[in-house]
């Protein structure tokens, strides 16, 4: 529903406009509050003055499309209950004042309790000053007896933190805000007559000094092999193809029971599909000590048969049950490097992946010290003399990569390293196997049953991994790797990294992360097996080959033999992420067109073969300090900024939810987009620029 405007305003007054009302919108306001606030502590007169906020957006305002709360809750967050919050906390980086709140947990035990000793004063008391929406606690019921600080909520429950937040950054602002709500999709933005004037799908217009567009997840023009399916299938109209995007949007209606489905893609998003498809379809886990993955499951009939493939061919790695929040990676050799002083663009390949891939074996065998000192080739008494060996080796390994003298190429790192090692482990089932993570498999199979049971074995294990916490040494190596995401991301902000780098190490990175660290619940790898078993789940292999023909979707894999199946439906079980590019957004595309925005580029090596050229990358190109596009000539748009998802290619990092305690990359992003935004609007009505003199504290 439209917010009541808390005063009337003149035609004069300011005017600012978020596009996109998802978690980065909602911390977009809660931001230009508290700037706001700061400034009016500041005795700042404009801080008093009439400000319009048009808020625009066709979902629901808090949760977005992603989150929205009347989704069903067999889908779940991929993150822990207690390690999301949209609040700035003490320590934090931002320039404006700091407004503490609580994190999803906590916010979770105070719906279900009304208090609570485990949560900080200052949380509670933010919480305790706006209320809930009524029947909350009782609809979450069932889902807040049984929540824990390392539970993955529903999507659903988190909406609901997120409608909350939302509605207290609202009931925030000064009375100086009048809020205008446009349940509506901007279509099109243009300068005309020095304000931007958005227009909107319902045909209405907003006009507005400035602007921030806070997207999310934007559509792309279908790719060359999508454009091949659309062909054939206008031509084979009985099949169903479920095109990429988020599972909540995903129709699968239209899959038939009792027949063959093909899915692409072993990410989250084959899990969600996964539980879509058979407990959302009645099916039935149930407690079994003795089946594999401790669960059986009992159909409903409703299900398809599930024949799914990827690129690698194997399901995304299992989370760790730390029974806490993740450990902080040690990541010495990564660290010890003041990348600030480092020239850019940084040949990734040569100074980071060598020391990320060491940093893996260090992490590994560190664990095996403490689980298992044995491992090392040495008793207990011996065991640092002989980690302090492979440290040593794996520093002399990398040492001629570093330097210049060896092969960068990423897997050769990691077969370097790797050889460095084994003399110091010596049964290789005890030995790090990072080149077993770039390439699963690695071997041809002799039929369908064969891979499907190699894979149920490979999930097995790692569940039985993932259930030793902390105490196992694979999964201690693989979360090094995976935590180098985030270090890395910051390093290779606004183009840190060469041209070559984003196409080589940079992308195996962010790819093999992602697999072994970003993977799924582990109950939900217990629920995999269980369809395994019962024969609702098959796995084609990998690099499946797809094509379509009389007898529907047909898929197959180089490396399993007889692995072809024939379907009546396809489902893509990922997202494409946005490329500015080629575009399908309408208001992306109108910038784009009136020369306002371009894709962000980035350099190729100067001594290269490329030297000279520039990758174009998928996201929008903007001024970092304050995300102000920067238009096709590369000058900085003086009233568009660009914030998240969009602009992920550029910054990094935008697509992780804050995580308390780590001075969280998106409240930064937002505080310092949410100040340009003030001044930019300022600016435009010949008013003084907010100029923030540091953080207060509630």
């Amino acid at each position: 529903m439209p917010h009541t405007p808390v005063r009337t305003h003149s035609t004069a007054a300011t005017s600012i406009a978020i596009v996109g009302l998802g978690p980065r919108g909602t911390s977009l306001i809660e931001r230009l509050g508290a700037h706001l606030d700061a400034a009016a502590a500041r005795g700042d007169a404009r801080a008093d003055a009439p400000l319009d906020l048009h808020l625009i957006d066709d979902a629901q305002a808090g949760a977005g499309r992603i989150w929205r709360t009347d989704q069903t809750r067999e889908l779940c967050m991929n993150t822990l209950a207690d390690a999301v919050t949209l609040f700035t906390e003490p320590g934090s980086t931002v320039t404006g004042p700091i407004r503490q709140g609580p994190t999803l947990y906590e916010w979770a035990l105070l719906v279900r309790d009304g208090a609570s000793a485990a949560v900080p004063a200052a949380h509670a008391a933010a919480f305790s000053a706006h209320p809930t929406r009524q029947g909350l606690a009782a609809d979450y019921r069932a889902e807040l007896a049984e929540l824990r600080p390392e539970s993955h909520p529903s999507r659903a429950l988190y909406g609901e933190y997120l409608v909350w937040c939302f509605d207290r950054a609202i009931a925030a602002l000064p009375a100086s805000v009048r809020v205008v709500h446009h349940r509506a999709r901007a279509e099109r933005i243009a300068r005309v007559d020095g304000r931007e004037r958005l227009t909107l799908d319902t045909g209405a217009t907003v006009a507005a000094d400035a602007a921030i567009l806070a997207t999310g997840w934007l559509p792309r023009t279908s790719t060359p092999a999508e454009r091949a399916i659309e062909a054939k299938l206008a031509d084979h109209p009985g099949l169903t193809w479920v095109r990429q995007g988020s599972p909540v949007d995903q129709d699968l209606s239209g899959v038939p029971a009792g027949e063959p489905v093909i899915v692409r893609g072993l990410g989250m998003g084959f899990f969600d599909t996964m539980a879509l498809l058979t407990i959302g379809r009645g099916g039935v886990f149930t407690p079994d000590p003795a089946a594999p993955g401790g669960l059986r499951y009992a159909p409903s009939g409703h299900e398809p048969i599930i024949h799914v493939t990827s690129h690698r061919g194997v399901p995304f790695r299992a989370k760790s049950l730390y029974r806490s929040l993740p450990p902080r990676a040690a990541q010495t050799l990564l660290r010890e490097v003041e990348w600030d002083s480092i020239p850019r663009p940084i040949n990734f390949d040569q100074l980071l992946w060598p020391r990320i891939v060491g940093d893996g074996f260090i992490a590994h065998a560190t664990a095996l010290r403490e689980i298992r000192p044995e491992a090392l080739g040495t008793d207990a008494a011996r065991a640092d003399a002989a980690l302090g060996a492979i440290a040593d080796a794996v520093r002399t390994a990398i040492a001629p990569i570093l330097a210049g003298a060896a092969s960068a190429a990423p897997t050769a790192t990691v077969d370097a390293v790797a050889a460095a090692v084994a003399p110091h482990i010596p049964s290789p089932a005890d030995r790090f196997d990072l080149a077993g993570e770039l390439t699963p498999v690695d071997v041809a199979f002799s039929g369908p049953a064969a891979f499907d049971a190699w894979v149920a074995e490979r999930v097995a294990a790692d569940l039985r991994a993932a259930e030793q916490g902390r105490a196992n040494a694979l999964k201690a190596g693989l979360w090094s790797i995976s935590s180098a995401r985030a270090v890395s991301s910051r390093i290779g902000t606004l183009g840190g990294f060469d041209a070559e780098s984003r196409r080589g190490g940079y992308a195996l990175l962010l790819a093999v992360g992602g697999m072994v660290g970003s993977g799924p619940p582990a109950f939900r790898s217990s629920q995999l097996l269980a369809l395994a078993s019962a024969g609702i789940v098959h796995f084609i292999g990998p690099e499946a080959a797809l094509t379509v023909d009389d007898r529907g979707f047909v898929a197959s894999s180089p490396l399993v033999a007889g692995s072809e199946v024939v379907a009546p439906a396809l489902i893509d079980a990922w997202m494409h992420f946005h490329r500015l590019a080629e575009t399908a957004d309408p208001l992306s595309h109108s910038l784009v067109e009136a020369g306002r925005a371009r894709p962000f580029t980035v350099a190729a090596r100067a001594s290269g073969p490329a030297a000279g050229t520039r990758l174009t990358t998928g996201g929008i190109d903007i001024d970092g300090p304050t995300g102000r596009l920067r238009g096709a000539d590369g000058t900085v748009d003086a009233a568009v900024h660009a914030s998240g998802i969009p602009v992920d290619e550029t910054l990094h990092d935008t697509v992780i939810s804050p995580m308390p305690g780590t001075d969280p990359f998106m409240l930064r992003e937002t505080d310092r987009v949410a100040l340009s935004t003030l001044e930019a609007a300022l600016a435009a009505t010949a008013a003084p620029t907010l100029t923030s003199t540091g953080a207060t504290h509630d």
